[in-house]
């Protein structure tokens, strides 16, 4: 598809901010596609506010902070081009911002069925074997409840966006602890919820979160690079481990 080649081009740096792509009739010749093909790929990518289109400028590349973040296909180009430090630092930033917080959120509106599903996941996340598409499958599902639990339609949304990218990074946290720790560290959560200590809950899932970013900053940059990307392969997983110290919520909270 020729948006998705010019998407992952962007995505990646290839053509950078500001580029005026070529014409729409160089397009056609060297793609050999139609004049339609070629607007109809570019109105994909201005949709999306990767490029915009000027009668008399052209197609212009835009700044990143005009690119939609959270569009599945931007987020895929950028997944699909390399993992970037400032990609993974923005990814866990965002989800600093709101999961510890819905967390809190869901254990003063979870219902006894979610909690049944969640207690379901973390089984999964304890059941399959490490690092397999069915236990990265429970991890996910795991944060979903939690997100569909706070009874807000705009995080359950986030959730699903964002999901693809969570998918990936729960498969490197996986490769970087054990089985057990993981699990364990999931189960504090859980258990602060199914407790209704919405304090606790917001705690656990912020050392998870970032506990998992150092997980994944450890997988992609072995030796402390700053700003370089990972190889498209280990994109093929990005990551949530889930913190762990063994003390109690409430000395955490003291």
């Amino acid at each position: 598809m020729l948006a998705a080649e010019y998407g992952r081009r962007i995505a990646s740096g290839e053509i950078a901010p500001g580029t005026v792509l070529p014409t729409e009739k160089e397009i056609q010749l060297h793609h050999g596609v139609s004049r339609t093909v070629v607007r109809e790929a570019m109105r994909h990518l201005s949709a999306k506010g990767l490029v915009t289109v000027g009668p008399k400028v052209g197609t212009r590349v835009s700044e990143p902070i005009q690119w939609n973040m959270l569009d599945a296909d931007v987020m895929g180009w950028h997944l699909f081009a390399g993992i970037s430090r400032p990609f993974v630092e923005a990814l866990y930033e965002m989800r600093l911002i709101n999961e510890p917080a819905a967390a809190h959120a869901a254990a003063e509106r979870i219902s006894q069925e979610q909690i049944v599903r969640l207690e379901a996941a973390l089984d999964g996340m304890a059941e399959n074997p490490r690092g397999s598409s069915e236990q990265i499958a429970a991890d996910l599902a795991f944060h979903r409840i939690i997100l569909e639990a706070t009874a807000n339609p705009i995080l359950v949304s986030l959730g699903t966006m964002i999901e693809r990218s969570l998918s990936i990074s729960f498969s490197l946290s996986w490769r970087q602890i054990t089985q057990r720790d993981s699990v364990q560290q999931h189960r504090r959560v859980l258990e602060a919820i199914r407790d209704r200590d919405g304090e606790a809950a917001a705690l656990y899932m912020r050392r998870l979160i970032e506990s998992a970013f150092d997980d994944v900053t450890r997988q992609l940059y072995p030796e402390g690079e700053g700003g370089g990307k990972a190889d498209a392969g280990a994109a093929g997983a990005m990551c949530s481990r889930h913190d762990g110290g063994h003390q109690g919520a409430a000395e955490g909270l003291r």
